[in-house]
């Protein structure tokens, strides 16, 4: 059961409703007590629900379900370089965001899109597999805001774009159809949800490296700066160099790896937690 605090809450409504209907019928003590504490209770459950609920799932060791887990299993192209002992610990992971996070949809006609959800925390999960701070993944990201479309925003009022992470509010947003045809055809698309997770890893993150210009980077990925501009609805003074060198990695290692061998061996050691993936094969 995702959340658990409501078996708590309707408990404290039970005890409540006790509590009244024996101080109405015999006026004792022990009515007002119950009356009380269940109020308290419930009130309290309430306001914490969240907390209750990750604190249950954590004690548990509860996972996604057996869809939400085959759903990833077919659609997370990063789930092979987990290691298998590692896999239950990803998906709980991935539990814990959902629970965790405040997802909103813009169309008020429209329910969040569940598989964005899951692939949203999936990302997150895996940058975020190896962290002792937290069972939560991205603890600094509360709030993810999906689209059905490029959208403007208080950041950028005046730009159409299709994915944001403003670091400010601690918030993601993004244009689902975008996100999903990125993560499911990675060297047409820009994958955006990997783009971004990666921009909030490698914050303070090979800052002595030196990195390609993005121009360089563009032209590995097939296009330039101006068309990467146009299909992010962004200016390039926008664009994360490092995000967009770890987003074309994931993309195709091998070309990666044959263009910025150095670099892709970095990330390699860094980013790919299987023993089994952890060479490249160049040619």
């Amino acid at each position: 059961m995702k959340n658990p605090s409501i078996l708590l809450l309707a408990l404290m409504v039970l005890i409540a409703v006790l509590g009244f209907g024996v101080y109405a019928y015999w006026a004792s003590t022990l009515g007002l007590i119950l009356l009380f504490f269940g109020v308290m209770a419930g009130g309290s459950i309430l306001i914490f629900k969240k907390e209750i609920n990750l604190w249950i799932h954590k004690k548990t060791g509860r996972l996604l379900s057996e869809k939400e887990i085959q759903y990833l299993n077919e659609n997370f192209p990063l789930l092979k370089y987990i290691p298998v002992d590692q896999k239950s610990q990803f998906f709980q992971k991935v539990n814990f965001f959902r629970l965790d996070k405040e997802i909103i949809s813009q169309d008020p006609k429209e329910r969040v899109y569940h598989p964005a959800v899951l692939l949203c925390g999936a990302y997150a999960a895996y940058f975020d597999i190896n962290s002792k701070r937290t069972a939560v993944p991205f603890p600094s990201i509360p709030v993810y805001v999906f689209y059905g479309h490029p959208f403007p925003s208080p950041q950028f009022p005046k730009m159409l774009h299709i994915t944001e992470f403003f670091e400010e509010d601690g918030a993601m947003l993004f244009s689902v159809p975008h996100m999903m045809k990125g993560n499911e055809d990675p060297t047409r698309f820009l994958n955006i949800v990997l783009y971004e997770s990666a921009r909030v890893r490698m914050n303070g993150l090979f800052d002595s490296v030196d990195f390609p210009s993005l121009r360089k980077l563009c032209s590995h990925g097939g296009y330039t700066i101006d068309k990467l501009e146009e299909y992010l609805g962004l200016s390039q003074e926008n664009i994360h160099t490092k995000a967009l060198a770890v987003t074309l990695f994931f993309a195709d290692k091998k070309r990666f790896a044959s263009a910025f061998p150095r670099l892709a061996d970095l990330f390699q050691q860094e980013f790919i937690y299987s023993t089994e993936e952890k060479t490249i094969p160049v040619k």
